[in-house]
Formats: structure tokens, C-alpha cells, sequence
């Protein structure tokens, strides 16, 4: 697709969009017909290549951070290293807010989720390593790059993230004028 017919596409998707709509739709949490049905989360968790997540710093103040993750036995994965920043802070304090956008997605629905989530840091060598190697096989086709992702995380203090789900919130994209 040439740029010409992005930028048109772009232009139109947005001029279809209706203030009114979106301020009495607003909270998705309200709204149930504007959130994800657990199908297209699960669709969206699988499909995403990147996911947004919080900490506090140690005065308090929140931070936001792009991070690989990965899918293990049902549950959000990713990995940072021991005694960093992130894994101090998710070691005083587990709360934490992940953010997965479907923009850019070849995915039948619009939309995102905030995930209310808790942070374990996992230090077992084998449950990292099993991290690592879900990342290599979910950001690479080749069993090469799969095998060179996987060794760049093997670090020495690397450890996994395991996030416990709280709560997930989740919209599709509204607002498109002639919706009622």
C-alpha cells in the first residue's frame, strides 16, 4: 500500500469519528459492549509484540517501560536483570499496570487493554532460561535468530517476570459516526 492510500485511509478512518459518540460511550469498564470479548483478549495477548508496563521508582513517582513478553502456561511473562530498577521495585511493591495495543496488528477488531497485574520476580534458573527461550521462539521465525535472541537474555542475573492478572480492562475502538 502506497503512502498516498495510508494517508487517505488515515483521513478517512479519523473523520468518521464522532466526538458525541466517544463522551457518552467514555469508560470502557461501564460499557461492556466496548470491551474485548475474552476471544479477541486472548487474540490480542497473542498477537502482540510489545507491551507497556509499570513500576515506582523509590520515591514513588510511576514509570513506563516497553518489554518483550512471551505466553507460558496461560500466563504473561518477561524478563529483566536482578537488582535493576524494575526488579527492585516490583520486589517492594508487586503492583504494576501492563498496556497492550492491537494498533498495527493484523487483527479483526481495534482496540487495547490495561491489565491490572502483580510482578513475581522468578530467580529458578530453568523457569528463566524457559523464559528466554519462549522470547526467541515468539520474536523469531529462524531457529538461528531464535537460538542468538535467546543467548543475548541469557545474562548471568537475568530473571524472569511472572504477572499475576488482577483485572483486565479492555475497549474496542468507538466512536464511528452512524454507530447507535
Amino acid at each position: 500500500m502506497s503512502e498516498d492510500d495510508r494517508t487517505y485511509l488515515e483521513v478517512k478512518t479519523l473523520s468518521m469519528i464522532d466526538p458525541a459518540i466517544v463522551d457518552r460511550y467514555g469508560d470502557p469498564n461501564k460499557h461492556p459492549e466496548n470491551q474485548l470479548t475474552p476471544e479477541e483478549v486472548q487474540m490480542l495477548l497473542e498477537a502482540g509484540k510489545e507491551m507497556f508496563l509499570t513500576h515506582l521508582t523509590k520515591v514513588g513517582f510511576p514509570m513506563v517501560t516497553v518489554h518483550v513478553y512471551c505466553l507460558l502456561d496461560g500466563e504473561i511473562w518477561s524478563t529483566t536483570i536482578k537488582g535493576r530498577v524494575k526488579s527492585r521495585a516490583y520486589l517492594k511493591d508487586a503492583r504494576c499496570g501492563l498496556c497492550i495495543s492491537g494498533s498495527g496488528l493484523n487483527l479483526p477488531f481495534a482496540g487495547a487493554m490495561t491489565i491490572k497485574a502483580r510482578a513475581e520476580i522468578v530467580e529458578d534458573p530453568e523457569i528463566v532460561k524457559r523464559v528466554c527461550e519462549a522470547h526467541g521462539r515468539r520474536y523469531y521465525s529462524s531457529a538461528e535468530g531464535q537460538r542468538l535472541f535467546t543467548r543475548s537474555l541469557m545474562t548471568p542475573n537475568r530473571v524472569a517476570i511472572r504477572f499475576h492478572v488482577d483485572k483486565v480492562v479492555s475497549w474496542k475502538n468507538i466512536g464511528v459516526i452512524g454507530r447507535e
